[in-house]
């Protein structure tokens, strides 16, 4: 109970709040072409679009001399492996940066040692009672990690909440922030990296590291600081398609089997997150080729958004997150992807940070295609549809919007 109820509380403060944490990038991709193509209602920019100006680039840096660079990894490669009938890992390490004094992160660059099988890494900075609990973790592995689906598995939900240092998903840059921004490293704290290993391809062994740009000590930065909002995932099988899988019940059961009850209990909890119940996705769905799910969150203080990211996983077709002021009716649209590629999700870049206010809504929208035609092809065999909600591995789905931003204190 303890697991599931912090995975449920680190969602409701990264949705709800403009707090904790550093960007989150996403996902495998060649280099995109920016064709910056002007449009009445906004940006146009390799099919994406938005009311506000955007770029695949934060901001350029400002002239610097050689700045100091802090390289993490794991003491020893790792194979991952999955449970029977799942292929997927997450598994967690424990770096320790040696920082003497607090210290300023500039930049996270994140470089996956095996490629076509890291599907994303997140790293977290803990500190007191869960860095405790992350070197009990370690020791008890003998200094090799420790499986962690839904998130690093130490620290209370706040700690959790307010832990993302920087994360990577094919498709990122370097990582480095705008002039002026940065996230906080405090002396003694340990930085937990959770890899999220896709074995559809095989296993192999892996040894991903992160090289941290850091600032001068003393130099005046704003903290940067991350919100996450998220949508329910419910998407039936096509009409007329008879399994087991097609049950909703089944699917929750054997994800708590994959993932345990710490990463399958997101559905429930977030369909009370967003003010839904089950009815709300009860309809006909016909060849489930547009299936479709929403949620809004109200926005608690005053912020800076430098930058916007989504993330759905293969059967995701559309995604479109939107402001509306407070007092307003007409949203803004933030970021629209209206053909979703799960081999391209970078991040986006506000050309002109976007000011946002307490009492603003945010809200977000996925749209799936779970039809026969569009199931995953995992080792060259098609999968059999099945009920899709939240879930840790890459078959399964997601709907999530990311905020890179600056809190107004």
């Amino acid at each position: 109970m303890r697991g599931k109820l912090r995975v449920l509380e680190v969602f409701l403060l990264g949705a709800a709040l403009l707090a904790g944490g550093a960007l989150l990038p996403h996902l495998l991709a060649p280099k995109a072409e920016l064709m910056g193509v002007s449009r009445a209602q906004g940006q146009f920019l390799g099919g994406v679009q938005s009311d506000f100006r955007l770029s695949l680039n934060p901001p350029a840096l400002a002239a610097a001399g050689p700045e100091e660079t802090l390289t993490l990894q794991p003491l020893q490669p790792y194979t991952p492996t999955a449970l029977e009938g799942a292929s997927d890992d997450y598994h967690c390490f424990l770096l320790d940066p040696k920082l003497s004094r607090d210290r300023m992160v500039t930049g996270v660059n994140i470089q996956p040692g095996q490629g076509s099988i890291v599907h994303h890494v997140i790293l977290f900075k803990v500190s007191g009672e869960a860095a405790e609990e992350a070197q009990r973790k370690n020791t008890e592995s003998g200094g090799k990690g420790w499986t962690c689906f839904g998130g690093p598995s130490v620290g209370s939900a706040a700690s959790v909440a307010g832990s993302w240092l920087g994360a990577w998903v094919p498709g990122v840059g370097d990582g480095h922030f705008p002039p002026g921004l940065a996230q906080s490293l405090a002396k003694g704290s340990l930085v937990v990296m959770q890899v999220h290993y896709n074995l559809a391809a095989g296993a192999q062994p892996d040894r991903s590291k992160a090289v941290l740009s850091l600032a001068p000590p003393g130099e005046p930065l704003t903290p940067l600081r991350t919100s996450l909002l998220v949508a329910p995932v419910e998407v039936p099988c096509p009409e007329g398609v008879q399994a087991p899988a097609c049950n909703r019940t089944t699917v929750l059961r054997e994800n708590v089997r994959k993932y345990g009850l710490e990463g399958a209990s997101l559905p429930q909890a977030l369909l009370g997150l967003c003010g839904k119940t089950l009815e709300d996705y009860i309809q006909p769905v016909g060849e489930a080729r547009a299936v479709s799910t929403d949620c809004e969150r109200t926005v608690p203080a005053d912020a800076t958004l430098y930058s916007v990211a989504g993330h759905m996983h293969l059967r995701g077709v559309e995604l479109r997150i939107e402001l509306i002021r407070s007092g307003e009716t007409t949203p803004k649209t933030l970021l629209h992807i209206p053909r979703w590629d799960f081999h391209w999700q970078g991040n986006y870049w506000f050309k002109n940070p976007v000011e946002v206010r307490k009492g603003d809504t945010v809200r977000i929208r996925c749209t799936w295609d779970n039809s026969l035609e569009n199931q995953p092809v995992i080792a060259g065999k098609r999968l059999e549809p099945r009920y899709i909600v939240w879930g840790e591995g890459t078959a399964d789905e997601m709907c999530l919007g990311v905020f890179q931003a600056a809190v107004k204190e």
